[in-house]
C-alpha cells in the first residue's frame, strides 16, 4: 500500500469515527428528549433512579478509560444527558429548582454546570436538588476530569510515536546532540 493510500485510509477511518459520535450524540439527544420524566415521585424513589444512574455511568467511563476503546466521547454524551434528565426530573418536585421548567432547561443547567460557568438565572434550592447537583459536581471533578487527563496523555503518548520523539518520563533530561549524545 501507498503512503497516499494510508493517509487516503487513515482520513477516511478518521471521518467515520468523527461521524459516529456525531450521530450517537444526535440519537441521544433524541432520545433524552422523548424519554418521559415522571411526574411527581417520592424523593426516596428519586435518590434510588439517580444514585444507580451515577454507578452505571462511573463504571462506563471507567471501563472507556481502562480500555481507551474510543468511547469516552459517547460516555461524555450520555453524562450530560443523564444529569439533565436528573434535573429535570427532580426539578417536577415542588420546590427544588427555581426555572427550570423543560428539558431544554435542564441541558442548559447541566452544560452550564460542567463548564463552571454557573450564570444563576436556573439554580437549585431544594435540599434534593442542592445535594443532587452537588454530587454532579463532584462527579463531574472525579470522572470527567480524570477521563480528560487519561485521554489527553493517551492522544499525547500516541502523537509522540507517530512523530518519532520517544517517551520521556521527565525523571532526568532528554539528552540530545547539544550534550554530545548520538
Amino acid at each position: 500500500m501507498s503512503r497516499s493510500q494510508s493517509v487516503t485510509g487513515s482520513a477516511g477511518n478518521t471521518f467515520r469515527a468523527i461521524a459516529g459520535v456525531v450521530a450517537l450524540a444526535v440519537l441521544a439527544t433524541v432520545a433524552y428528549y422523548l424519554v418521559p420524566v415522571p411526574g411527581r415521585m417520592r424523593e426516596s424513589s428519586w435518590t434510588i433512579l439517580f444514585s444507580c444512574g451515577v454507578v452505571a455511568l462511573g463504571l462506563l467511563i471507567a471501563l472507556a478509560i481502562w480500555r481507551l476503546f474510543g468511547a469516552g466521547e459517547n460516555v461524555l454524551v450520555l453524562t450530560v444527558l443523564f444529569f439533565s434528565w436528573c434535573d429535570y426530573s427532580v426539578a417536577q418536585l415542588p420546590g427544588q429548582f427555581d426555572e427550570l421548567h423543560t428539558k431544554t432547561d435542564a441541558l442548559y443547567f447541566t452544560v452550564s454546570t460542567i463548564a463552571t460557568v454557573g450564570f444563576g438565572d436556573v439554580h437549585a434550592v431544594g435540599q434534593l436538588a442542592r445535594a443532587a447537583v452537588t454530587v454532579q459536581i463532584v462527579f463531574n471533578l472525579v470522572f470527567l476530569g480524570a477521563s480528560v487527563a487519561l485521554i489527553s496523555g493517551f492522544l499525547k503518548e500516541r502523537a509522540r510515536r507517530r512523530i518519532g520523539v520517544p517517551h520521556h518520563d521527565g525523571a532526568s533530561p532528554v539528552p540530545d546532540e547539544r550534550d554530545g549524545a548520538r
